[in-house]
């Protein structure tokens, strides 16, 4: 149903993810011979706990709890929960869906599209995801809706996600599929675009009231590919990487955002280039999008 892309061992090489609907979902470990290994059943993230797959949806595959290591949300349809497995390294996930409180906060819904990011610039990425029932009849026979609100989850930044749809504005119920994100008015804050079956794409602008600081970052590759998809950054405790594959039946730009909180200057910024090459940045200013070529 979707595809997303990460280095989940930290060998340096893009691995792939697929969810797959009613069945378990693939991990392709890259081997770097220009083959794979589909590992997703020994890693844990084929299944989760209770040993039967769902209708999985919409995914994206990056790091939220700040360990180095990108993790991996799904949507899925209602009853079923909206899976999130964490990376514990050595090339292992956990079921992280109970213990983070997605469990109780997505039962009810039926998710599409989603991702994972920091949308009120605190240095945790927060998941958003487009939802609507599958069945465009289901308000005939069952309490839920077929035309459903979107879902904001704020990361608490302890492993734990709140629920603040609302306060964020997402109340307007429609057959919601795909989505992307970006920094549509260059305040620095991510906004979203849904589409929805029928009815007229929204734009969804970000009013967020802080002061946190951030800053985008744009990769331009030489030896690597020009977009310097695969790429991966470290910034502090924060990693991201290059991808533009997000959510369901939709793409985001390559650019990678990050979220500072109340840091006004970067240490230092880390950058893995698909070459190999390792550039570092230090003493880098926030509130600017950057460019950034890779050394030739």
């Amino acid at each position: 149903m979707s595809v997303s892309f990460a280095d989940y061992d930290n060998d340096g090489r893009m691995d792939i993810f697929v969810t797959n609907d009613n069945l378990p979902n693939f991990l392709f470990r890259n081997r770097g011979d220009g083959t794979f290994e589909e590992v997703a059943l020994q890693t844990g993230v084929a299944l989760l706990n209770h040993g039967m797959p769902v209708a999985s949806m919409g995914t994206d595959f990056r790091d939220y709890d700040n360990d180095g290591l990108p993790d991996i949300c799904v949507t899925a349809l209602a009853g079923e929960t909206f899976p999130l497995f964490q990376n514990r390294g050595n090339g292992l996930f956990r079921d992280a869906t109970y213990s983070s409180g997605l469990s109780k906060l997505t039962r009810t819904r039926s998710g599409w599209s989603n991702g994972l990011f920091d949308f009120d610039n605190d240095g945790w990425k927060d998941l958003f995801t487009a939802n609507s029932d599958v069945n465009d009849l289901i308000d005939l026979f069952q309490s839920t809706h077929y035309k459903q609100p979107n879902s904001l989850f704020a990361n608490l930044g302890n492993g734990i996600f709140q629920d603040v749809s609302a306060e964020a504005g997402f109340t307007l119920s429609r057959a919601h599929r795909g989505s992307a994100f970006a920094d549509f008015d260059n305040d620095g804050k991510i906004d979203i675009i849904v589409s929805a079956l029928g009815e007229p794409a929204e734009l969804w602008q970000n009013v967020s009231p802080n002061n946190n600081h951030w800053i985008i970052l744009k990769l331009v590759g030489t030896r690597s590919n020009r977009d310097a998809i695969g790429a991966n950054i470290r910034l502090g405790n924060q990693s991201n990487h290059v991808t533009t594959s997000v959510g369901y039946a939709s793409s985001s730009p390559q650019t990678v955002h990050f979220g500072t909180g109340k840091i006004t200057e970067i240490d230092r910024i880390e950058i893995r280039w698909p070459s190999g090459t390792l550039q570092v940045l230090r003493k880098v200013a926030t509130n600017q999008a950057l460019e950034i070529h890779e050394p030739k």
